[in-house]
């Protein structure tokens, strides 16, 4: 016999005992309960789902946004490297130019003629006649008489080195 049994084996039901079996319904409080604990539950779930829903879309966001940043930045150094390398294209054309220019006044001012007109102009100078030549001529050597200078500190610094080196021997 189980535990328990002698509770149904009473008086005339010796011969068929019927088990008497109590089926337990849930109370209703109990069923509130759990019905709480799931609502509760999925509600956890749902907000714990929308935290890290939130926090997936502000990681989203944050990359996006840096990418763009350095997107834009790059783009903003290329840029302004472009205007700089146009700027020193058009100053290299400038200078080019402004050289064709220098070179035009060079040829003009080292014209024979252009020399000629502002020596007699702003110097006053004229070209002189035949009766106001010297011919010099210079096939023979007129300044035989004359010693360069140099050639006599040789010679001294040579009679000195040569006492000095007579001295030491």
């Amino acid at each position: 016999m189980g535990r328990r049994e002698y509770d149904y084996i009473k008086g005339n039901t010796v011969l068929a005992p019927e088990r008497k079996t109590r089926v337990r319904k849930p109370d209703k409080k109990y069923k509130q309960i759990q019905r709480r604990k799931q609502i509760i539950s999925k509600n956890i779930l749902l907000k714990n789902r929308r935290k890290n829903d939130r926090k997936y879309l502000l990681t989203v966001a944050v990359v996006i946004f840096s990418l763009g940043f350095i997107t834009i930045h790059g783009d903003n150094k290329v840029y302004t490297m472009e205007s700089n390398a146009r700027n020193l294209d058009t100053q290299i054309k400038q200078t080019q130019e402004d050289n064709e220019a220098l070179k035009v006044k060079i040829l003009k001012f080292s014209s024979l003629n252009n020399i000629q007109k502002n020596a007699e102009s702003k110097l006053a100078m004229a070209i002189p006649k035949k009766e106001q030549t010297i011919k010099v001529d210079f096939s023979q050597n007129y300044f035989e008489d004359l010693k360069p200078k140099s050639s006599e500190n040789t010679a001294k610094s040579k009679n000195i080195f040569s006492k000095l080196i007579s001295l030491i021997k």
